[in-house]
């Protein structure tokens, strides 16, 4: 097969990838790999095990296994592989199923894309604002699984690039569950971390603090980044896939907070997708941000980045990619 056909099959990927997305979430919605991590099913087990009619499982196992993510034996039992059990299986630390669940309830919301593009409006007035508060009990602790999972690989190919040796206090504003706080405060002794987010995320963020366990040096702290003051003390401050989120406007609001928050001579660390200074680039931030300009944010370049924290306060800003999804932008305050 030459370039050209190979680009053609790449396309039909791209066009069929909303139904990909959707069966993903199926079989994560109804626990299918979950239960093939306890034993391997063949067939005519699978049908009643996975909610499906018999007509349309060939087709679905075919797809699953076309992926990568299950696997058939001699005996015609079906098993997940190893990437399903790392990635795909709920109590696997490595999960990151909960965020193509969190894709799958964009469904409705990805039909207004289209509109976007033509208008550059994010789907609702209200962008971002409007998805997180539409958000039940279950669809939060979704996201925060999926993100929790996304924040850890993210966080040990953070520290491959920016030394956090001489902090001491760091705050992790909009960290979720925690999965960049305690990552970090495991590879420093010496390191202690407040996780600021919303209270309902109070409930998993203690459930992964107490699993690492961390308590005696991370905590978690509710509040709202938009309304309320940013816990003080700290002379570090992480903001990871946060910015993206929203509009130039909430950034400056977020971005003020973070500067008066943050002690003298500390460092603030954004670290999320970029685009290249060109625009030709990378494949994750350029689709990621796709949903973002949907939903109001932007994925940005580092120079872009780099200004609304000059904006802010900040000085000496430094740039540096983080493996192949993220880029992060450092600045210190005066």
């Amino acid at each position: 097969m030459d370039d050209l056909e190979a680009a053609r099959f790449r396309i039909y990927a791209i066009e069929d990838g909303a139904v990909r997305a959707q069966a993903l979430a199926f079989c994560l919605r109804t626990g299918l790999f979950d239960r093939l991590e306890h034993r391997a099913l063949t067939f005519d087990e699978l049908s009643p095990e996975a909610s499906l009619a018999p007509r349309v499982l060939p087709a679905l196992l075919a797809f699953l296994c076309s992926e990568g993510l299950l696997q058939r034996d001699d005996e015609g039992r079906f098993a997940n592989t190893a990437a399903a059990s790392a990635f795909l299986v709920r109590t696997s630390p490595r999960y990151v199923g909960g965020r193509g669940l969190l894709f799958a309830g964009f469904f409705d919301a990805i039909g207004h894309l289209p509109g976007t593009l033509a208008s550059g409006e994010p789907w609702t007035p209200a962008g971002q604002h409007d998805m997180f508060a539409g958000f039940g009990a279950e669809e939060q602790r979704w996201f925060a699984e999926g993100m929790f999972a996304n924040a850890v690989h993210g966080a040990k190919a953070l520290l491959e690039v920016v030394d956090f040796g001489n902090v001491r206090r760091l705050l992790d504003v909009g960290g979720n569950a925690g999965g960049y706080a305690l990552t970090i405060a495991a590879a420093q002794p010496s390191l202690s971390a407040t996780i600021f987010d919303v209270e309902a995320l109070r409930p998993l963020a203690g459930e992964r603090i107490a699993a690492a366990p961390l308590e005696d040096r991370v905590r978690f702290q509710g509040g709202s980044f938009f309304e309320d003051a940013l816990p003080r003390g700290h002379d570090a401050l992480l903001l990871s896939s946060i910015l993206h989120d929203w509009d130039e406007k909430d950034c400056g609001k977020i971005l003020r907070h973070c500067f008066n928050a943050l002690e003298p001579g500390g460092l603030i660390v954004v670290t999320e997708p970029m685009l290249r200074e060109d625009s030709t680039g990378p494949d994750h931030p350029a689709a990621s941000g796709l949903t973002m300009a949907l939903l109001g944010g932007e994925n940005r370049a580092p120079s872009r980045v780099a200004a609304m924290l000059a904006a802010a306060g900040f000085v000496a800003a430094w740039q540096s990619p983080v493996g192949p999804q993220n880029t992060t932008v450092t600045a210190r305050k005066p």
